[in-house]
């Protein structure tokens, strides 16, 4: 075999190699980098990961904790089992209850504008601590757990017993939407 021909040999197959491979690595990109797909994806019946928030033990930020519960296909079920965990408290050392013991999620319902309402029983405000910082620390943590749940979120709006109320525990206006962007 001469040379010009060996020559010319190895440079095709160097040729298809780089082909191969840059190929193989667009479709890799593009499959691991398709936020969109996952995002719409439906949710079934079964297990997922979901996201709670709690307060940090220095009152200062909240911390987000992943758990693997069982959901409901249906959104507004879906939303209710998610707050139930918020409500049983925190698994991390580091993280603290923002919602009072006691306090049952009644029911989430969604509207057209992507509000969600959620109605706890009447030991959200009975067995509140109290304080602007705790108050504070609820609402965000119930906000903050439901948009980074439900991406299109736009808003939250609590409820108590089916009833709107004005604060929690004397210090926030909760008489209106919160604003599910400022929470994710």
């Amino acid at each position: 075999m001469s040379a010009l021909r060996l020559r010319v040999i190895v440079v095709v197959l160097m040729v298809v190699a780089i082909v191969l491979l840059v190929a193989l690595c667009q479709r890799d990109t593009v499959d691991e980098l398709d936020p969109e797909a996952i995002m719409e994806e439906e949710i079934g019946t079964g297990i997922q990961s979901v996201v709670l928030a709690f307060g940090d033990r220095a009152a200062m930020d909240l911390v987000e904790e992943r758990r693997e519960i069982v959901v409901a296909e249906d959104r507004a079920t879906r939303a209710k089992q998610i707050l139930q965990e918020l409500v049983t408290g925190p698994r991390r050392e580091d993280a603290v209850r923002t919602i009072p013991p006691g306090t049952r999620v009644l029911s989430v319902f969604f509207d057209e504008t992507g509000a969600a309402y959620v109605d706890f029983s009447n030991e959200l405000l009975t067995g509140h601590p109290g304080g602007s910082t705790g108050e504070l620390f609820t609402i965000r943590s119930v906000v903050r757990t439901l948009a980074s749940n439900f991406p299109d979120l736009e808003g939250v709006q609590f409820l108590v017993e089916g009833e709107e109320i004005e604060t929690i525990a004397g210090h926030i206006d909760a008489s209106g939407l919160f604003d599910a962007r400022q929470y994710r």
